[in-house]
């Protein structure tokens, strides 16, 4: 069974009447994505999977906090993070090139962080 089969199973299974389209919709995507890349065989871009946890983490906040809902969720959710960074360590051929890469930009965007900032400008004005 593919990544993508068993993501749309998952959903199914924490929504019993979803759609394609409510699916697709979910995936931030048209109505016909899903029938789309199902037909074609093609998998779920990434984007439309960013999407889908977005969505998923707005639905959690509908759901009671220890609903076997919510668990669904979650579970989903970790579904589509090692899906994402098993695509991104199949792209770059492993794990730790992956992460030197992740945690490179995140020291290089806290160090350009931290530098830009500085005492708020102001202005004096007499009236």
């Amino acid at each position: 069974m593919t990544f993508e089969n068993e993501l749309y199973g998952a959903m199914c299974n924490a929504y019993p009447t979803l759609t394609v389209r409510a699916f697709s919709h979910a995936l931030g995507m048209s109505s016909g994505y899903w029938s789309s890349i199902t037909a074609q065989q093609l998998p779920v871009s990434n984007a439309a999977l960013i999407n889908l946890s977005d969505h998923i983490e707005f639905r959690k906040v509908l759901a009671e906090s220890e609903s076997i809902q919510r668990k669904r969720l979650n579970d989903i959710q970790r579904m589509i993070a090692k899906e994402i960074v098993n695509r991104f360590a199949l792209e770059n051929e492993s794990f730790e090139e992956v992460w030197d890469e992740v945690s490179t930009s995140l020291r290089q965007g806290i160090a350009t962080d931290n530098s830009s900032y500085g005492a708020m400008p102001f202005v004096m004005s007499s009236y």
